[in-house]
C-alpha cells in the first residue's frame, strides 16, 4: 500500500512538472513573439483595414445623401477635410458669385419654424405641391419630423400617413433641394449635422452645401457666420486662422442688433494683429456691400 501511494506521489509530481515547462514555454515564446513584433502585427492585421476604411471612406448618410442618420464624424484637430481653407478669400468670392439667397418674413430660418409653418396644411399633399425654396425646406421639415419621430402620436398618426413619408432617403431629397435654392433653414439643417463634412457634401445641381454656407455668410447671415467662425477654431483648418477668426469675430459683432464700440474683447493677438483685423474686415464689407 505504501509502495502505491508513493508511486502516486511520484506520478502527479511529474504530471505537475511536465505541465510547468508547458506554460514556461508558452510564455516565452509569447514573450519572444512580441518582442519581435510579429504578434502585434498579427492584431494590427485584422484591425488596421477596419480602422482605415472608416477613416477614409465618405460616410454612407453623405454618400446616400442620409441627413438624419448618426453622422460618423473625425474628431481629429486637424482633420484633412479643413486643411488651409482661405476663407475670407472664399467669402469674399461667394459675394461676386451673385448666388441669390432667400430671406424675408415668409422665409423660415430654421428647421423647427419651418415645421411651425408645414404644419399649417391639413395635409402632406397639399403642402409637396410647392417648388419654391421655401415650400421645399417646409415639406422636408414635414418629412424629417415624421421620420424622426418628433411629433406626437396624435400628430404622428394624422400627418405621417403619406406613402412618400416613407420612401428612402425622401426627407434627405428635399432638405438638398430646398439647400442647392439657398433656402437657410435647408443649408444650415445639413451643415449643423455634419459639421466636418459640410463643405464637401453634394447638392443636386452640382455645388457644394460649402457655396451656399459661403453664400449665407456673405448676405450677413449670422448662423452661416459662426459657423465659419467654428471651422477656424480647429488649428490649421483656415488660412492665417488667427486673422481669420478675428475678421469673422468683426463681421458677426457687425450684423447683432446691439452692436458695440469695443471690440477688443473680441479680438486675440497683438494689437497689430487686431487693427489687420479691423482693417481686412472694412474691406469685405465694403466688397459685399455691407452697410458700414
Amino acid at each position: 500500500m505504501r509502495s502505491s501511494r508513493k508511486a502516486e506521489k511520484t506520478a502527479a509530481t511529474s504530471l505537475l512538472s511536465f505541465a510547468g515547462w508547458v506554460i514556461c514555454g508558452s510564455v516565452t515564446i509569447a514573450v519572444t513573439l512580441a518582442l519581435m513584433g510579429r504578434w502585434p502585427t498579427f492584431a494590427a492585421g485584422r484591425t488596421t483595414p477596419v480602422a482605415t476604411q472608416a477613416a477614409t471612406q465618405t460616410p454612407d448618410a453623405l454618400a446616400t445623401g442620409s441627413a438624419h442618420s448618426t453622422p460618423r464624424l473625425t474628431n481629429e484637430p486637424n482633420s484633412s477635410a479643413h486643411s488651409g481653407i482661405d476663407v475670407l478669400a472664399q467669402l469674399e468670392s461667394a459675394g461676386r458669385s451673385g448666388t441669390a439667397v432667400q430671406s424675408g418674413p415668409g422665409i423660415s430660418n430654421t428647421l423647427s419654424e419651418a415645421l411651425q409653418r408645414a404644419l399649417s396644411y391639413p395635409d402632406f399633399s397639399a403642402l409637396v405641391a410647392r417648388s419654391d425654396p421655401e415650400g421645399l425646406a417646409e415639406a422636408a421639415a414635414w418629412a424629417d419630423a415624421c421620420e424622426r419621430g418628433v411629433l406626437s402620436a396624435q400628430e404622428e398618426g394624422l400627418r405621417c400617413g403619406d406613402v412618400k413619408l416613407h420612401g428612402a432617403r425622401y426627407a434627405d431629397d428635399l432638405l438638398k433641394k430646398a439647400a442647392d435654392a439657398s433656402q437657410p433653414a435647408a443649408v444650415l439643417t445639413l451643415a449643423d449635422r455634419y459639421p466636418d463634412q459640410w463643405l464637401g457634401i453634394p447638392l443636386p445641381s452640382g455645388d457644394m452645401l460649402g457655396d451656399r454656407v459661403f453664400a449665407l455668410a456673405a448676405h450677413a447671415n449670422p448662423a452661416a457666420l459662426a459657423m465659419l467662425s467654428q471651422l477656424c477654431s480647429v488649428p490649421d483648418a483656415c488660412v492665417n486662422g488667427l486673422l481669420a477668426r478675428n475678421v469673422l469675430a468683426l463681421l458677426q459683432l457687425g450684423t447683432s442688433e446691439t452692436g458695440t464700440s469695443d471690440t477688443s474683447q473680441y479680438l486675440t493677438g497683438t494689437q497689430s494683429d487686431q487693427s489687420a483685423a479691423a482693417e481686412r474686415a472694412a474691406q469685405l464689407r465694403a466688397a459685399l456691400h455691407w452697410p458700414s
